[in-house]
């Protein structure tokens, strides 16, 4: 499941993934997990950097931004293309023990200003 959310003009956009965990059995442990996603190059961002950061949703709030828990950062130019990979392991294995806490990962994408 994805969703899109802004949280106004003066935060950055992001885009929230949720995963279905049922499938792997009461018991086992997760040795390793990760997101990967494509990225095109930007041609309008020349020479720009971008930090693409994952976090794990640990709870959401009414009226104010979610508690987050971050998983990793990757550092890249805006012309790079190829597979980003981050490193999720702790979110499946918070997953795994919370099985009804599991409320998803966060990404974001900024520039350095």
């Amino acid at each position: 499941v994805e969703l899109d959310r802004s949280l106004g003009h003066q935060e950055p956009p992001w885009k929230e993934f949720r995963f279905d965990l049922t499938q792997i059995p009461a018991g086992e442990a997760v040795t390793a997990a990760e997101f990967r996603i494509y990225k095109l190059p930007s041609t309008h961002l020349l020479n720009r950097t971008l930090h693409v950061s994952m976090f794990e949703v640990v709870r959401e709030r009414a009226n104010r931004e979610s508690d987050l828990f971050f998983l990793d950062l990757q550092t890249l130019r805006a012309e790079d293309e190829g597979w980003l990979v981050l490193d999720v392991t702790a979110a499946s294995d918070h997953g795994l023990l919370n099985r009804s806490r599991d409320l998803g990962l966060r990404l974001y994408v900024e520039t350095e200003d």
